[in-house]
C-alpha cells in the first residue's frame, strides 16, 4: 500500500519513512498551504496518509496564531480527500487515568483542545485516530528522546531536573511506527506498557550510561498547564526497560 507521511522530518515521521512509507518533511510540504497540500495528494496519489505534521510545542500553541492551521485545519483537509490516520495525543485527557479510547476528553491547554478538534474533524471525514504520548527514540527534541545527550552534558553541579510523582508511559518510536503502519481503524491507543516517572526514567538512563549524580528530582517545571494524569489504556507497546538499553547503546 502506498502510504504518505506528513511531518516526515520529525521523530515519528522519520521512523515511518525508515520502514518504507513515503514521507514529506515540512521543508518539502507546508501542510498549511492548501494548494500545496492538494497538489501533493493529487500528484502522489497515496492510498492512505499518516498525518504526523503538528506544532507539538505545547506551550507555544497558546501563543502561535498559526498553530490551528497546522494542528486542525490541515489534517481535516487531508482527511476530506484521502483516508487519513491522525497521530493524536494523550493530552486530550485529564486525570484520573488510565483513559480508555472512548473516555470523555478534557483537555487543559490549547494544544489538547486543538487535538480534540482535529480528532473530531478527521473522524467525521471517515478517518482514524491513534493517540500516543511520551515518545522517545533517535533524534527528536522532547525529554525522553534527548535524555542521553542531556545526561552526558550534565554534571553534579549542573544536573538534569526530572519530574517526580507524575505517571508516564514512555513509548519507543519504533513500536509506535509499527502500530501506525498497521493502519488500525477507528480510535486506538499506542503507548508503552510500563509506567514510570520522568525521574525514574532519567535515573535508569543514568545507570545504563554508567554515570552518577547527574539527576535531581523536580516537583514542577516552569511550563503551562499539563494534564494531572494523561495515561492511556488500550493497546500497550513494549516497556521502556526493554527499549531504553537499546536506545542508549
Amino acid at each position: 500500500m502506498r502510504i504518505l507521511v506528513t511531518g516526515a522530518g520529525g521523530l515519528v515521521g522519520g521512523a515511518l519513512v525508515a520502514r518504507g512509507a513515503l514521507g514529506l518533511s515540512r521543508a518539502q510540504l507546508d501542510v498549511t498551504d492548501e494548494a500545496a497540500l492538494d497538489d501533493a495528494l493529487e500528484t502522489l496519489r497515496p492510498e492512505a496518509v499518516i498525518f504526523c505534521a503538528a506544532l507539538a510545542d505545547v506551550d507555544g500553541c497558546a501563543r502561535d496564531p498559526g498553530a490551528r492551521a497546522v494542528n486542525v485545519l490541515a489534517p481535516a483537509r487531508c482527511a476530506a480527500r484521502v483516508p487519513t490516520w491522525l497521530v493524536s495525543s494523550n493530552y486530550v485527557f485529564d486525570g484520573p487515568g488510565p483513559h480508555a479510547e472512548d473516555a470523555p476528553r478534557r483537555p487543559v491547554n490549547a494544544y489538547g483542545r486543538m487535538k480534540v478538534e482535529a480528532e473530531d474533524a478527521v473522524l467525521a471525514a471517515g478517518g482514524h485516530v491513534v493517540r500516543t504520548g511520551w515518545v522517545y527514540g533517535p533524534g527528536g527534541r522532547n525529554f525522553p528522546s534527548r535524555i542521553a545527550a542531556l545526561l552526558r552534558g550534565a554534571s553534579p553541579q549542573r544536573p538534569v531536573r526530572a519530574l517526580a510523582g507524575w505517571p508516564v508511559q514512555p513509548t519507543w518510536v519504533g513500536d509506535l511506527a509499527e502500530h501506525l503502519l498497521a493502519l488500525p481503524r477507528g480510535i486506538s491507543h499506542a503507548i508503552g506498557r510500563e509506567e514510570t516517572t520522568w525521574l525514574d526514567f532519567a535515573l535508569g538512563a543514568q545507570r545504563l550510561l554508567g554515570l552518577s549524580d547527574r539527576v535531581v528530582a523536580a516537583e514542577r517545571l516552569p511550563t503551562g498547564p499539563r494534564p494531572s494524569d494523561a495515561r492511556l489504556a488500550g493497546a500497550r507497546l513494549s516497556g521502556w526497560s526493554e527499549r531504553l538499553p537499546l536506545h542508549l547503546r
